[in-house]
């Protein structure tokens, strides 16, 4: 099915934070940065025949099948629509390769203020692990399993490192043609957005998508609550760190709360209010 693409994204070179933060992060509204990584090793230095050479031995889980890197590597150059490679995504890499950390320093001034991180923010742990940067690695073909926005609403800054990737977003309007699963607020029913089954979704026929693609060296802003997925073009690495501040704190304490069980609601609201009293006060 082909919708008609009406949504467009803007593209921002060394964009300002101050009218980053007016223009997007507190309207909610995505964009693509260009200009901000420029001295990141990642940039020279990350690609398939890298991550082979380097961890060949190492062995990996996806999707509940194993591999070590070299082969699974192999299948990422290899890979095509017709036969996509497993989707190597959402590794925490302080966890996975935390040396390769040194290579994507410093971060940019975009993904600040944190409220995920710090000596109070320690009962989000579990749940959002600080907003520590995540490693993806696929192939052509390959697609994120599903049409989703990131729990608790908080803002993903998706930053591509080699290949190009393709994404569909819908903004928040467009939720009721989503087909939203029964138990999981943020993810879509829909299991295949380029061949829906109109009988079984027939309103997605009326949903208005985003298109737009994602190049080394861009950051794209995915403010909470956008729907989007993606698909790689190419053998494709990138990043994403997710974030919470005062700019998306109302909905990520309302997802919280709403998710408590019935005793916790009234601790976690209190928890996450006087968090936020905290930030603001402190600045930080």
């Amino acid at each position: 099915m082909e919708h008609t693409t009406v949504g467009t994204i803007d593209r921002r070179h060394h964009l300002l934070y101050e009218e980053f933060a007016e223009e997007y992060l507190f309207a909610g509204k995505p964009v693509i940065i260009t200009g901000a990584i420029r001295g990141w090793r990642a940039l020279d230095h990350w690609t398939p025949e890298y991550f082979k050479k380097k961890y060949g031995s190492m062995n990996l889980c996806i999707d509940h099948k194993n591999y070590n890197m070299a082969d699974f590597i192999n299948r990422v150059n290899s890979s095509s629509t017709a036969n996509p490679a497993p989707y190597l995504r959402n590794e925490i890499i302080e966890q996975f390769l935390p040396e390769l950390l040194a290579d994507i320093s410093p971060l940019p001034r975009y993904f600040f203020p944190n409220w995920l991180d710090g000596r109070l923010s320690g009962v989000l742990r579990s749940r959002l692990h600080n907003g520590s940067p995540e490693l993806y690695i696929g192939g052509s073909g390959a697609k994120f399993p599903f049409l989703h926005f990131d729990s608790y609403h908080t803002h993903a800054f998706l930053t591509q490192i080699y290949g190009t990737k393709e994404y569909t977003a819908f903004s928040a309007d467009q939720t009721p043609y989503i087909y939203v699963r029964p138990n999981q607020y943020n993810a879509s029913q829909i299991p295949d957005l380029e061949n829906p089954d109109l009988n079984k979704f027939p309103l997605f026929a009326k949903a208005v998508p985003m298109r737009f693609r994602l190049h080394p060296g861009e950051i794209l802003f995915i403010p909470g609550g956008l729907w989007h997925t993606a698909k790689m073009l190419t053998p494709s690495i990138s990043i994403s760190v997710n974030r919470a501040n005062a700019s998306n704190w109302t909905k990520l304490t309302h997802d919280m709360c709403r998710n408590a069980p019935l005793h916790m609601k009234p601790i976690a609201a209190a928890y996450l209010t006087g968090l936020r009293a905290f930030r603001t006060l402190s600045g930080s």
